[in-house]
């Protein structure tokens, strides 16, 4: 089975953009949020009635679960309450393929990503003896402006796709087999209004790593006679988004179909032989 659980809590208006890419290509959907509508820095966001309203409407095929759980733990930082959630989610998705997706992150052209996973099953029937993570690589919205978003197209790569019931530090498993797929995921992240993007530098999983402040004021400085000039802007490691690009669309699902026109997406074959040995090794070694 194909299973995908979402982290919902003060951008939940993206949900739906996210979810249709993927819902009809999926056998279950888990949707975590807050029981006590706390962010992971302990602040407190708002999710109207209308949301789960038009959740409801949107499931025709009883595909999605909410899991309502307490997130936040005042003696824990960000970063650990990020990976608690998420392990916790995990354990509530049980068995098959893992997809963890934030609700910013929209991943055009999913039925590839679905036939290549059903293709590869037999790794989730005994994933301790082939435990796997499948990596993506994240196309950045960074700015909205009046005509068009700013992006950051790199080789930026984040954990997306696993077979296990564990992570490490928030979705990342660094110590099984990482294999990438090439395959490109459109992330909103920065390109919200003023408001939002106060809202989560003050509150995301990295809000004590780097002067939220002053990189707030350099992203509204930006615009579109002077986005060229900037080099080298990611707030943790600056080289990640060495420059940025610029799409003409009005809106969010135009810009992912503009995109995915000159983009298509083309998955790294897995070597099948490489992890049937690894796992044959791992059963003669407990014998």
């Amino acid at each position: 089975m194909i299973k995908v659980g979402f982290l919902v809590s003060y951008d939940y208006s993206l949900f739906l953009i996210s979810v249709k890419q993927l819902y009809n290509d999926v056998d279950k959907i888990f949707v975590a949020i807050d029981k006590e509508r706390k962010t992971w820095s302990g602040n407190k966001f708002v999710i109207p009635n209308s949301f789960f309203d038009e959740v409801k409407q949107f499931d025709t095929q009883n595909k999605i679960e909410f899991y309502f759980d307490a997130f936040y733990v005042e003696d824990l930082s960000p970063i650990e309450c990020d990976t608690r959630e998420r392990n916790m989610l995990l354990k509530r998705m049980g068995n098959g393929w893992l997809i963890q997706l934030d609700i910013d992150e929209y991943v055009y052209d999913f039925k590839k990503i679905a036939n290549y996973l059903r293709r590869n099953w037999y790794l989730t029937v005994f994933p301790k003896l082939t435990p796997i993570v499948f990596r993506a690589r994240w196309i950045t919205l960074f700015k909205k402006l009046s005509d068009g978003y700013l992006y950051v197209e790199n080789n930026e790569s984040f954990p997306f796709i696993t077979n296990m019931q564990h992570y490490e530090v928030c979705r990342s498993n660094g110590s099984i087999r990482n294999h990438n797929l090439n395959f490109k995921v459109i992330h909103q992240s920065w390109a919200r209004s003023e408001d939002e993007i106060y809202f989560k530098i003050n509150n995301w999983g990295h809000c004590d790593d780097f002067d939220t402040q002053r990189y707030f004021e350099f992203w509204k400085s930006l615009n579109s006679t002077n986005y060229k000039e900037c080099k080298n802007i990611h707030p943790l490691s600056p080289e990640v988004w060495n420059e940025l690009h610029f799409l003409q669309s009005s809106s969010i699902d135009e810009f992912i179909e503009k995109y995915k026109l000159n983009n298509k997406q083309v998955l790294i074959p897995i070597d099948n032989k490489k992890i049937i040995k690894a796992a044959i090794k791992k059963l003669i070694c407990r014998e």
